[in-house]
């Protein structure tokens, strides 16, 4: 199973958090990602990356497009 990194931001100036996630595909790591944000009212996006790539970006509903 792919590994993926979720680099969980707060805001634009705070250095983001990585998470390692091990996930069947991008459809579930895009589930994952989505939980994730909704779980911790404290990040504002999350930028998903497989093998150095970014995969793709997930925000908060109540933030401003990215």
């Amino acid at each position: 199973m792919p590994t993926y990194v979720f680099r969980l931001h707060d805001g634009p100036t705070v250095t983001p958090i990585l998470e390692t996630v091990v996930a069947a595909d991008d459809q579930e790591a895009r589930d994952l990602a989505q939980l994730r944000l909704t779980l911790s009212h404290g990040f504002t996006h999350v930028d998903v990356h497989n093998a150095g790539r970014e995969v793709f970006r997930l925000k908060r509903d109540s933030q401003m497009p990215m």
